[in-house]
Formats: C-alpha cells, structure tokens, sequence
C-alpha cells in the first residue's frame, strides 16, 4: 500500500468525534484520546493541533487526556513546547542506543540522533511541567535483557529525567508482517521490570 497523504485535521477530528458519539448512546464518554499508530502524528503537526483543538473545544475533551506520539521528530517536539495546549507526550523510544535506536528506527537519525531527542524531551519536561512517557516495545532477545534495562536507566540518569516526570511503559510487541522480531517472554519482561525499577 504505502503513503499516500496526511491526513486532514477534519479526517482525524471525525474519527474521535464518531466514536465518542458511540460511546455516548451507550451511555459512556470518551474520557481520553491517543495519536498515534500507522503514521508518525508530528509529522502531520499542523493538522494534529487543529484536530486536538477542536477535540478539547467542539467535545470537551480535556488537553491533558489528550497523548501525542512520536517517534522522535524534534524539531516538532520543540513547536509542542510552545503550543497553548497541555497535550501529553508519549516517545516512542525502544533502544537506549545511538547505534541500537538507528537500527529500529531511521528517524532516530534523521532528526539529529539520540542526544538532540534526549535534550530536547528533558527541555520539554522542564518547559511544560509534564511527565512525559516513554514507550518501549519489548523484543525478545533484542531490547529485553536485564543490561538493556540498565542501559536506559542510565540514558534517563544522564539527561537528569527524574522518575516523577517519566514512565516507561512496557508493551508486548505485536507481529507485524515483514519485521521478524517477537513479543518477549514473561521472564525476560519481568527480569526487565526488577532492574528498571532499582
């Protein structure tokens, strides 16, 4: 399939508004609203904010219920800072390596390497006031050893990203057709979550 275009502000905004009109006729309330998934949101940036501006607005969602995810798109990251809007911000993280994040992640590159990322979320934290969190799909063999878990520890020691304005959110990895990695073990996830936790 591939690329084809970004998607309006519109497109996005009804989308949330379908659903939340679902929701409502069952009785419930979309209470909290993620961007993210087969494409990378800030770098559809003008049509993101206009549609979480007519969320917050037009269905009353509140902008801290509101999550942004990026894989990294810095210079993005630095417009979010300066945004009106307290929208919560998720990294798409996986590897605490220069040479290991590159591999998984081109952008990582792209946009000026893991150093430019770490600084600029750390500048982010201390701009917002925000906890911000860091996604990290757990491979088996990959990303998933105890001196993995060390490593990030020490990456969010280095940019002084204290653990009340972090999460690192565990996710199992889903297969995906042409990727040949797969979901870590319950061992390894929890051997994972002991060192990341000390």
């Amino acid at each position: 399939m591939g690329f084809a275009r970004q998607l309006t502000s519109e497109e996005i905004f009804e989308q949330v508004a379908r659903f939340a009109s679902e929701l409502k006729a069952d009785g419930e309330r979309l209470s909290n609203v993620v961007m993210m998934g087969m494409g990378e949101p800030l770098a559809n940036y003008r049509n993101v904010i206009a549609a979480i501006r007519r969320m917050n607005e037009d269905l009353g969602i509140g902008a801290r219920k509101i999550t942004v995810s990026t894989v990294g798109v810095v210079p993005n990251i630095r417009k979010l800072m300066d945004e009106d809007i307290q929208v919560r911000l998720a990294l798409s993280l996986h590897c605490a390596t220069e040479e290991e994040r590159t591999a998984l992640l081109p952008a990582n590159k792209r946009y000026g390497g893991l150093h430019e990322l770490m600084t600029t979320i750390k500048e982010y934290i201390r701009v917002k006031r925000q906890r911000v969190t860091f996604e990290w799909a757990l491979i088996e063999g990959e990303n998933d050893s105890p001196e993995v878990a060390r490593t990030l520890g020490r990456l969010l020691k280095t940019y002084d990203i204290r653990s009340d304005m972090s999460h690192v959110n565990l996710i199992p990895l889903n297969p995906t057709g042409g990727y040949g990695g797969g979901p870590s073990g319950r061992k390894n996830v929890a051997k994972f979550v002991d060192v990341l936790e000390r």
